[in-house]
């Protein structure tokens, strides 16, 4: 489990501190905001604003935007209760589908990988997208080791969203407006924790996304009952009815220090044979049902650094291992 923040009527803005990354001008991302400070059990201070104040009202787009406090439409199945590739230094290994989805789940194993600089980081997510090119829209959620943006190599969950194939639009977290976090529960940029362990216990974290069909945004919600935000279907154009693209799996950036490939690790740092796992892997359709993932692709950018093995489970579900140690005798 991961640790827990109660916040009572504040509503958390932004998480953390660290530098930043995204294209919003620091002056903008840090006006100021009548604000409190919460103290996190793993030690982080939590900006918290009241409801009224909400960063998202500073997007033009959504100033007359009436926050949603929970989805108003399910995918049949849960009860009530494109990848581009940013830049040549990203490598994958991920599972694909293609099609036209209003969602996607998976239960996803948490580790806490070696990262070689602040600048490299290591993570593994949910990916949804439309688009082509610098068309691209794209939500993305999962776990991320990233010194240079939060400040040490713990592990963290994150959030990241674009409509024009990361260029100038979307941020992770909550660094620019856009996602609408509304949970007093749950932090977007906190560490999460335990971490699993190999020959030891294991730690997931269920994540799903889906279009809510009343509304059109796209919301996050994690664990069992936890719902998170969402993106609001504005921010989009070709993610704003449909993904045509759903991805699963691992990123790792590999900054070649002295033309070596980096020893940063993916997963738990283990080949598929020993490695973390997505598990219970769905997607929602356009009739709002989740189903079972089927029909998918795996794609390695190197399987000698990092791979990936599917399979499926009557308890598992569709699932995959993946992961890797990065530098070694056949990644050079």
């Amino acid at each position: 489990m991961m640790a827990s923040f109660v916040l009572i009527i504040l509503i958390i803005a932004t998480i953390v501190t660290g530098n930043e990354f995204s294209n919003i001008d620091d002056a903008e991302v840090d006006r100021p905001l009548k604000k409190t400070k919460q103290k996190s059990p793993d030690g982080d201070i939590i900006d918290c604003v009241h409801m009224k104040n909400h960063p998202i009202y500073d997007h033009p787009l959504f100033k007359n935007h009436t926050i949603q406090m929970r989805p108003s439409s399910f995918p049949k199945e849960w009860n009530n209760e494109s990848l581009t590739t940013q830049n040549k230094s990203n490598m994958y290994s991920i599972l694909v589908t293609k099609g036209r989805f209003h969602g996607a789940k998976a239960t996803i194993s948490l580790w806490k990988p070696y990262v070689q600089t602040l600048r490299e980081f290591s993570l593994a997510q949910i990916w949804l997208a439309s688009g082509t090119s610098h068309e691209t829209n794209t939500i993305e959620a999962g776990w991320q080791v990233y010194k240079f943006l939060y400040g040490d190599y713990n592990p963290r969950y994150f959030i990241y969203w674009t409509a024009d194939g990361y260029q100038d639009t979307g941020c992770y977290n909550l660094k620019c407006p856009g996602f609408v976090h509304v949970s007093q529960d749950f932090a977007i940029g906190a560490t999460v924790s335990p971490v699993s362990s190999v020959g030891g216990a294991k730690y997931q974290i269920p994540t799903s996304t889906w279009r809510d069909t009343r509304s059109g945004h796209w919301w996050l919600k994690v664990y069992d009952n936890i719902f998170v935000g969402y993106w609001p279907s504005s921010l989009f154009t070709t993610l704003k009815d449909v993904a045509t693209d759903v991805h699963w799996g691992g990123e790792i950036t590999n900054n070649r220090d002295g033309s070596q490939h980096t020893t940063t690790k993916m997963g738990s740092g283990h080949f598929a044979e020993k490695a973390s796992y997505f598990k219970n892997i769905e997607i929602v359709d356009e009739g709002e049902i989740m189903k079972p993932l089927v029909g998918t692709s795996p794609i390695m950018s190197e399987e000698n650094c990092y791979n990936i093995k599917p399979g499926t489970d009557v308890h598992w579900g569709t699932y995959f291992f993946f992961g890797g140690p990065g530098r070694n005798a056949k990644c050079k």
